[in-house]
Formats: C-alpha cells, sequence, structure tokens
C-alpha cells in the first residue's frame, strides 16, 4: 500500500527545479511508511535527492528527448527486483526496502536515464589504442595481475619456517593454515584469499604473490602484518586487448558522471530555508540548517 503524506502541510513548497515545485509531501512519498522522526539531515538528503533525480529527468527530456514509457519502467523495476533476490515479488521489495511505488518509479526511470546517456555519449568517447592499453599494463602491472592465492600468517620467521617444514613433509595447506595462522579473516577457511589483482594486497605480498612459482609455496614474506607463507593456485596478466576495453568503459563511465553531474549543478534550484541550503560544492546537497 503506497502511504499517503504524512503531514497536513505535505503539499507546501519546500524546493523548485528550473520552476518545477517539489513539496514536502513528495519527499513523504518515497517511503513504503513514512516516519515522522525524520531529522533535519534526513529531511536534507532526502530532498537534494529528488532536487538531483528532477534536474536529471528534465535535463534528459529537453537534451536526450527521452521520458520512459511505463512498459520501460515496469520491465526495468522486474530487473531491479530480480537483481535484488525478489523476483516477482513486489510488494516483499518495497516493504524490506521502505520504499514506495513512486519511489521504486523514480529510481527504475534514473537508471533507464543513464542508459540513455551512456548511449548519447559514447560516440564522444575517444576509443583508446592498444599502446595505450600496453602502457597502462606497464604502468602499473600488479594492477592488472590477478592472483588467485592463499596464506599462512604467523608473527615470527621461526614460526614461519615450521610452517613450510610441515607442509614440506605433506601436511594439507588449508589444515596448517586452519590451525595456526592468525589472520581470522582467512585462517578459518583454510587460509584462501580468493582472486584479486596483485596490487590490492601490502607491496611485499604483491610482489611474491606475482612471482611465486605456481602451486609452490614461498619463503617467508614479511610485512607490517607479520610473515606470510603463500601459495599461489593461479595467475593471469590482463592481455592489451582485455585493458583497452576496460579504459574504454572507465572513459564512457566518466562522461556519464559528468554529463549527470553538469545536469544537476546547472540547474537552477531554489530551497526553503527551513529544509537548507543547496550547495554544488564539494558534491551536490542540500545542506541541513544549523542548530
Amino acid at each position: 500500500g503506497l502511504v499517503l503524506a504524512a503531514c497536513s502541510g505535505s503539499s507546501s513548497t519546500v524546493a523548485t527545479v528550473n520552476g518545477t515545485d517539489i513539496t514536502s509531501g513528495d519527499i513523504d512519498d518515497l517511503f513504503y511508511e513514512v516516519d515522522e522522526d525524520f531529522t533535519d539531515a534526513q529531511n536534507a538528503q532526502y530532498l537534494g535527492t529528488l532536487i538531483q533525480w528532477t534536474a536529471i529527468e528534465q535535463r534528459a527530456a529537453t537534451d536526450l528527448g527521452f521520458e520512459p514509457t511505463q512498459e520501460e519502467t515496469d520491465a526495468e523495476i522486474e530487473v531491479i527486483l530480480f537483481d535484488s533476490g525478489y523476483a516477482g515479488d513486489l510488494d516483499g521489495f518495497l516493504e524490506a526496502q521502505n520504499v514506495s511505488e513512486e519511489g521504486m518509479t523514480r529510481v527504475a526511470n534514473q537508471f533507464l536515464i543513464e542508459d540513455a546517456v551512456i548511449l548519447e555519449v559514447t560516440p564522444t568517447v575517444e576509443t583508446p589504442t592498444l599502446e595505450d592499453a600496453q602502457a597502462m599494463i606497464d604502468q602499473d602491472p600488479l594492477q592488472f595481475t590477478q592472483v588467485c592465492a592463499s596464506h599462512i600468517l604467523v608473527e615470527t620467521e621461526e614460526e614461519a619456517v615450521a610452517v613450510i617444514e610441515r607442509l614440506e613433509a605433506g601436511e594439507e595447506f588449508a589444515a596448517v593454515a586452519t590451525e595456526v595462522s592468525i589472520d581470522t579473516g582467512t585462517g578459518p577457511d583454510g587460509g584462501s584469499l580468493g582472486c584479486n589483482a596483485a596490487a590490492t594486497y601490502v607491496p611485499e605480498f604483491a610482489a611474491a604473490a606475482a612471482e611465486a612459482p605456481i602451486g609452490e609455496v614461498t619463503e617467508p614474506v614479511e610485512t607490517d602484518f607479520g610473515y606470510h607463507v603463500i601459495i599461489v593456485e593461479n595467475r593471469t596478466v590482463a592481455t592489451a586487448e582485455e585493458v583497452q576495453i576496460l579504459m574504454e568503459e572507465r572513459a564512457v563511465s566518466v562522461a556519464t558522471s559528468d554529463w549527470l553531474l553538469e545536469a544537476i549543478t546547472t540547474a537552477d534550484v531554489t530551497v526553503d530555508e527551513g529544509y537548507g541550503t543547496w550547495e554544488t560544492e564539494p558534491s551536490p546537497q542540500v545542506v541541513p540548517p544549523t542548530a
């Protein structure tokens, strides 16, 4: 069930965006259940979101000629429900997320507009060359080296040597890790770190993981955390072609973000002083009034 506006003054205008009114009732209408105890900071946050959505919707209509149809919105809502584990259960999702059908519609439309912006800006983005991609790999090879590894972390080098001796004697890596590793995050899982870019680890660990022979236990690797015994199960290095695609995707993402931000920051916005003030630096937001 959609919730009616909570207060009698819900139709009062609290902001305008390029002449379009936003009312206090518009804020309430975003929620499955309205909390009458919203703080000033919360009201400012929700109003700021509505201002941004409105500015983006206006710019999409004027610059792109794009306004989502009901069919497109309904389809996007189904995608959101599926991705959230609520396929076919709109009411369950709305209640769990405390969002109204109106709020859900606005969110879905923002996703659709972003897709339209991507289509608009993609042809304007300069495609990086393979040479550009290879230069990026050469500049930071660890960022593009994917490592699947496990480790055993102990406090001293002597303990690390003892671990290596046990492994060389035939004990299972996972069993030893579970028994002695002081890394409480990975020890119970047999020391598994999963698969990550080598650059995500501290430098000493990253260098060892990038160079260790596959399937062989390393010598003790010292970091600020202690001494690591590492085994790399798999390691891959991105190709220039793969990085070229990644670079283009990032460029499109930046161009899309720039388009959306420009739509927001150039809008003519007024805000009722009771809700705060509209500011675009360092990021667009309604700053709540000071006590």
